[in-house]
C-alpha cells in the first residue's frame, strides 16, 4: 500500500477529434448510487483507497500529481495498491463486484474490458454524466467516452491515456552489429513487417543469434493494433476466427517466433524487466505508456542507448488505454471524483507526458505536448510521433471479450515460443480455449 499525504510530509483508443456532447455538470447530492453527485467538503479528512494495476498511479506519483493534490488538498490523503498484470487485477476486481464488497474508491478498468464494462456493470459505477466534472469529457474523444457509454448514455470511467503505436530500440545494439542506429536511417531500412523481420534477422546474424524483439506477443499486439478490427466487427459481432486480422496476426508473430526473431520473454515478467536493463533484446512494440516503463526497468545507466522508431508506411496503431472509476457504493465518492478529474485533467496529463509517462488522452493536453521530446531516448521527438500515430490509428470496435479473446491467443502464442509448440496446433488450442470460456 502506498500512502501520500502531502509532500512535507512524506519523503492507466485512437481518434483525435474533439466530442461534442452537450455534457452539463449537475449539482446537488443524493443518496441514489446511481444519482447525481455533489462536490467533497473541503473540510472534512478524507482517506481515498485506490486499488491499481500497470503502474497507472506510479505514474502519477513519479509526475508528482499525487503530492500537487494533496498539498491542494491537505484534508486529503491517498492510500494505493496496484499489481502488475491487468489479468490479475482483473479477476480479483470481478471477485470484489460478485461478492458485493471490497471496492475501493477509484479503480482502472482498461480499454479491453470496456464493452463488458458498459453492458453489464452500470449498477457498479458512478455515471460522470452525473458530476460536477462531467465538463471534462468535452475534451476527450469519441472513440474514448463511446467505450465506456452504457446503452442509455451513462458514462462509467474518466478517460486516463491512450496508447498509440511506435517501436521503441536500443540504438547502441543496433550500432555494435553494424545496422543504422539513426531513426532516420532505420526508416529506410525498415518500410514494412517483412523487412522489419528481415533487418531483424541481419541483426541475429551479427549477434551470434541475439534476440531482435522482446517478444511474440508484444509484436502480435502491434501487428493487429494498426488494423481496422480486431475481435469484433461494427456490429458487435465476434469475427476473430475468420477476419483478416488475427489469425493472420497470429501466423506472422508465431513465423517470427519460430524463426528465433523474439527473446521468448513473457511480457511484465521479471525476466522480461531485467531484459530491459540488459539489452537482451534489440526492439520493443511501443505504445507511449512503455516509455515510462522502460525508463524504470531500463534505469539511468542506458539514457541515451534507447530510441523510439514510427511505424513503418506510417501507420497508426493503438494498444491500451485506460478509465478511472468510482464504485457508486464508494463512501467517499465526491471525493473520489474530484481526484479522478484532476488526474484525467488536460495539465496532468500534459505534464505526465512531458515526463515520458503517458500519452494524454485528453484532446486539450494532445495539443499541449505536440513539441515534447525525450532526453532518454535521445531526444526523440515524442510528441509529434505519438500525435501522429494517434491521428493514424483506427478506431477499432470493442467486445465484451476482448480481454479474454487476447489472454487466450497470447498464451497460445507463449506456447510457441516457450514450449516450441506448432503454430497450427497452437492456434486450435487458443480456439477451443476462447469457445470453451465465451462460447
Amino acid at each position: 500500500m502506498h500512502r501520500f499525504r502531502s509532500r512535507r510530509a512524506v519523503t492507466a483508443v485512437a481518434a483525435l477529434g474533439v466530442t461534442s456532447l452537450g455534457l452539463a455538470a449537475c449539482g446537488g447530492s443524493s443518496a441514489d448510487g446511481a444519482g447525481p453527485v455533489g462536490t467533497a467538503d473541503p473540510d472534512e479528512a478524507v482517506t481515498i483507497t485506490v486499488d491499481s494495476f500497470g503502474g497507472i498511479f506510479a505514474n502519477y506519483e513519479k509526475a508528482g500529481l499525487l503530492d500537487q493534490y494533496q498539498e491542494e488538498h491537505p484534508n486529503v490523503t491517498i492510500e494505493y495498491s496496484e499489481v502488475q498484470q491487468e489479468s490479475d487485477y482483473w479477476t480479483a476486481l470481478a471477485t470484489k463486484i460478485n461478492s458485493g464488497s471490497g471496492l475501493a474508491d477509484i479503480q482502472p478498468l482498461e480499454i479491453s474490458r470496456a464493452a463488458l464494462v458498459a453492458s453489464q456493470q452500470q449498477d457498479v459505477w458512478t455515471d460522470m454524466l452525473q458530476t460536477p466534472v462531467a465538463d471534462q469529457l468535452e475534451e476527450e474523444t469519441d472513440a474514448a467516452v463511446g467505450a465506456v457509454t452504457t446503452q442509455d448514455g451513462a458514462v462509467l470511467g474518466l478517460p486516463t491515456d491512450a496508447g498509440p503505436m511506435a517501436i521503441c530500440y536500443r540504438s547502441d545494439k543496433l550500432e555494435e552489429a553494424g545496422l543504422p542506429s539513426d531513426p532516420a536511417e532505420l526508416a529506410q531500412q525498415i518500410t514494412d513487417w517483412d523487412s522489419y523481420e528481415s533487418v531483424g534477422e541481419q541483426y541475429a546474424a551479427a549477434t551470434d543469434g541475439a534476440a531482435w524483439m522482446d517478444s511474440v506477443g508484444g509484436y502480435y499486439r502491434v501487428l493487429t493494433s494498426v488494423e481496422p478490427v480486431r475481435n469484433y466487427d461494427e456490429e458487435g459481432e465476434p469475427t476473430w476466427e475468420s477476419n483478416d486480422t488475427v489469425r493472420p496476426s497470429f501466423d506472422r508473430a508465431a513465423g517470427a517466433a519460430e524463426k528465433g526473431l523474439t527473446a521468448g520473454l513473457s511480457q511484465f515478467d521479471p525476466a522480461w524487466n531485467t531484459a530491459m536493463n540488459t539489452g537482451d533484446f534489440a526492439t520493443i512494440a511501443c505504445p507511449a505508456w512503455m516509455l515510462g516503463y522502460i525508463k524504470q526497468q531500463a534505469g539511468d545507466e542506458n539514457a541515451g542507448n534507447w530510441d523510439v522508431l514510427p511505424l513503418p508506411q506510417q501507420l497508426g496503431g493503438n494498444w491500451g488505454g485506460s478509465f478511472l472509476a468510482v464504485p457508486q457504493d464508494s463512501p467517499n465518492r465526491e471525493a473520489a471524483v474530484e481526484l479522478a478529474a484532476f488526474l484525467t485533467s488536460a495539465d496532468a496529463e500534459a505534464d505526465e507526458f512531458r515526463q515520458g509517462l503517458a500519452y494524454p488522452s485528453n484532446t486539450a493536453a494532445q495539443e499541449q505536448t505536440l513539441d515534447v521530446t525525450d532526453e532518454y531516448f535521445n531526444g526523440a521527438p515524442i510528441g509529434e510521433i505519438f500525435s501522429t500515430a494517434a491521428q493514424a490509428a483506427p478506431n477499432q470496435p470493442l467486445g465484451v471479450d476482448d480481454g479474454a479473446i487476447d489472454q487466450a491467443i497470447g498464451d497460445a502464442l507463449t506456447a510457441v515460443e516457450a514450449n516450441g509448440v506448432a503454430p497450427d496446433e497452437a492456434w486450435q488450442l487458443a480456439v477451443r480455449t476462447i469457445n470453451d470460456t465465451v462460447g
